[in-house]
């Protein structure tokens, strides 16, 4: 079974200015393509794939760790959407229930439902560990809200914390396992 490194994208205007930005279009910042490139002399596996969300600061995050390198867009692991609130400072969102949405506890209004997130990451982890082997390192480059709910799978839901830009989460098969048992 392949071994997984997800990792949130780089930091953004959008991140800088408070916004959440759901599947909004922004760009990273130069810090972001800076620590990216930092990233890239600790992020030293070789890796047989990368899969992108079709959101630009992915693909921007990954250009910045492994240059020019082919890769495939994947909507499965897009941001979630977070309907009304995309666009919205988070200063602006009611505090209590942006609070429960970051636990998984809320899903914004018109947004996406967690229990779809939910599918579409069981979805993405059975295609990867049916369709590639064993020795294969693949790099996934997704989303904060993606990586919370991926997160949620494998750590106690009252611990997952929110994921810092370019932190980096690996599914192995041991963790795959917990997956198809649900």
């Amino acid at each position: 079974m392949p071994q997984l490194f997800f990792i949130r994208h780089g930091q953004t205007q959008a991140n800088v200015e408070g916004i959440l930005t759901g599947t909004i279009e922004t760009n990273l910042t130069q810090k972001g393509i800076e620590d990216a490139k930092k990233l890239s002399l600790e992020l030293t596996e070789k890796f047989d794939y990368y899969y992108c969300s079709p959101l630009k600061r992915t693909h921007q995050t990954l250009k910045a760790i492994k240059g020019e390198v082919d890769f495939i867009v994947d909507e499965r692991i897009i941001e979630v959407s977070s309907g009304d609130w995309q666009g919205k400072l988070k200063t602006e969102l009611p505090k209590e229930e942006y609070d429960l949405y970051k636990k998984g506890l809320l899903n914004p209004p018109n947004g996406e439902s967690l229990e779809d997130v939910d599918k579409r990451i069981k979805l993405f982890l059975v295609d990867m560990f049916e369709k590639y082997k064993k020795e294969d390192k693949i790099l996934v480059v997704t989303h904060n809200g993606f990586m919370r709910s991926l997160k949620r799978f494998f750590i106690d839901k009252d611990k997952v914390d929110e994921p810092k830009n370019l932190e980096i989460f690996v599914v192995d098969n041991d963790m795959y396992d917990k997956i198809r048992e649900k």
